[in-house]
């Protein structure tokens, strides 16, 4: 749209080419789920799915396109943010990996972060059923994520030189990779919630598999954590 010419249509956004301040403005009400012309809330799906606004009736997203590109680029938002807290995990947990549990506490937040960041954002967009098996989905990785991170990181602690970059890098390497996959699973979402797909049985299988991995490598995070504390008290008890 070229924006010395006057808007005919003030229901018309063309959301692949957000230029002018306006257009730019009403994407990033759409991406934040709410009405492009009266800020209201709008229903989860609304967007994706091109539903108008339950208030002032205002069209979401009029073509597959703009669906598609606000699935697009509800995935490409967080990047810059994610590198950034994947080098804060990295110097964090390089400055504390002398400290037993700290290395897996700092992960643990980076999670979060990604949680707030990365995935709240794009599951205000889905319908609620898909919203729950997202969320549920993302949590429970999230979770295997770092019993698994832990189960290798917490060892090393036993090693002071290698041991600190090792867990450096394990932590900042995970972080990345959980990003990447909450970027690219719910890029995924949103683009099937746009097509108007169904949540498939399989998924709600994966949510049940991915909380008895949950369970086992907690499991076994807790046996290697506290042999690692076992064995800096043994180091630590004076021989008789």
């Amino acid at each position: 749209m070229d924006v010395a010419e006057p808007r005919c249509d003030t229901d018309v956004m063309d959301l692949t080419r957000a230029g002018a301040p306006s257009e730019a403005h009403e994407l990033a009400l759409v991406l934040a789920g709410r009405c492009r012309r009266c800020a209201e809330r709008i229903p989860g799906a609304a967007a994706l799915r091109g539903s108008p606004c339950p208030r002032c009736e205002a069209t979401t997203a009029r073509t597959d396109a703009d669906r598609l590109a606000v699935a697009s680029l509800l995935a490409a938002r967080p990047r810059v943010h994610l590198d950034a807290a994947v080098v804060i995990v990295l110097g964090a947990t390089f400055a504390t990996s002398f400290v037993p549990v700290t290395a897996s506490l700092v992960l643990g937040g980076g999670l979060i972060w990604v949680g707030r960041r990365v995935v709240r954002p794009t599951l205000r967009l889905l319908s609620p059923r898909r919203r729950v098996v997202s969320a549920w989905t993302i949590r429970l990785a999230g979770g295997v994520w770092l019993a698994g991170s832990a189960i290798v990181m917490e060892p090393l602690t036993l090693l002071p030189a290698f041991g600190s970059i090792g867990k450096a890098a394990i932590a900042a390497s995970q972080l990345a990779l959980a990003g990447a996959f909450s970027r690219a699973y719910l890029s995924s979402q949103a683009r099937r919630e746009a097509a108007g797909l169904p949540v498939r049985a399989a998924e709600w299988v994966a949510v049940a598999g991915a909380s008895l991995a949950l369970i086992l490598l907690s499991a076994v995070a807790f046996v290697a954590v506290a042999w690692v504390f076992a064995k800096i008290a043994e180091a630590a008890t004076p021989p008789r």
